[in-house]
């Protein structure tokens, strides 16, 4: 062999050990950084969002500061909302990772309440309640078991759930263990890694398919639990009524998995594809089609007995 060839074969072994040395570096970085912002996002506090309303009372509601426990100990605080006319049938808000349930109050509750009870509440790690690791809906099932355990101790049903984001996945994976009749979920994840990876996407980070099940296998190690995936749920829904809303230009959660969710799950099932809405939008996109469509399939399963 040639000194040529040598020193060839050298800078070749150099260079392959320097980029093996930044792949495990970006790798480390994606898994510690990513999985720290799963799970410990930071708190946002419970306050209006652009002058709106600030509690249920704002808006002319009756309401109740309440609180209750998971089964593993966690305080999940919230309100709970009278129905504009007499009936028991009550509607548990979900929200979306990160936030809290104010979005909510101005998004979905002045059009449920004048039918149904609302409660709204803040997932474990989330506005009021108690800390804990956010899990993108495996923990939070337990949140959702709990306030479904609370309207049951109030004298309330039927109940349904009715989801937002990460709140959708979270009422997709908890409804097929609850004594709920129906799940509404507007823009849910079917796979926990899309919509890290859409996100990595989008900042910029390369490899952001393999980044994004990194993120999302050391977020489970970080929170000390092994994390479900709805897609692997949906089916135990039925026989409750379920209500998937795909928002069309959605770019953090992309709309075929809500496609995905329902080809997965069984009969009695819908899909609503909202056109031209982003990720959290599809209320405000589909207007007044979407109250109309989302009324009348809660109708459809809250008739009550």
């Amino acid at each position: 062999m040639t000194a040529r060839r040598i020193r060839r074969r050298s800078i070749a072994t150099w260079i392959g050990r320097v980029l093996g040395m930044l792949a495990a570096v970006y790798v480390a970085f994606v898994s510690v950084e990513g999985s720290r912002r799963l799970v410990r996002p930071g708190r946002r506090a419970l306050e209006a969002i652009d002058d709106g309303p600030s509690t249920p009372a704002d808006l002319g509601l009756a309401y109740e500061a309440v609180a209750f426990e998971t089964e593993d100990g966690i305080t999940i605080a919230g309100w709970l909302i009278a129905a504009g006319r007499d009936t028991r049938a009550a509607v548990v808000l979900l929200h979306g990772f990160s936030w809290n349930r104010m979005p909510d109050l101005t998004e979905f509750v002045p059009w449920l309440q004048p039918r149904y009870h609302v409660l709204q509440f803040d997932f474990r790690g989330h506005g009021e309640s108690g800390d804990a690791p956010i899990t993108l809906g495996t923990a939070e099932r337990r949140d959702v078991a709990a306030a479904v355990r609370f309207m049951i101790s109030r004298g309330y049903g039927p109940i349904a759930l009715m989801g937002l984001s990460m709140g959708a996945s979270a009422g997709i994976m908890a409804a097929g263990d609850l004594p709920v009749a129906a799940v509404v979920a507007d823009a849910p994840f079917a796979e926990l890694h899309n919509p890290v990876e859409n996100r990595m996407r989008e900042l910029g980070y390369p490899l952001a398919g393999i980044g994004s099940r990194l993120v999302v296998a050391a977020a489970a190690l970080r929170a000390r639990i092994k994390l479900t995936q709805p897609v692997d749920r949906v089916a135990a829904i039925s026989p409750r009524g379920l209500l998937l809303i795909a928002p069309r230009e959605d770019r953090l959660t992309s709309w075929t998995q809500s496609r995905r969710l329902y080809d997965a799950a069984r009969e009695p099932k819908e899909l609503y594809v909202v056109q031209g809405a982003e990720h959290g939008d599809a209320r405000r996109q589909g207007g007044a089609a979407y109250v109309g469509r989302v009324l009348a399939f809660l109708d459809r399963f809250m008739a009550e007995r």
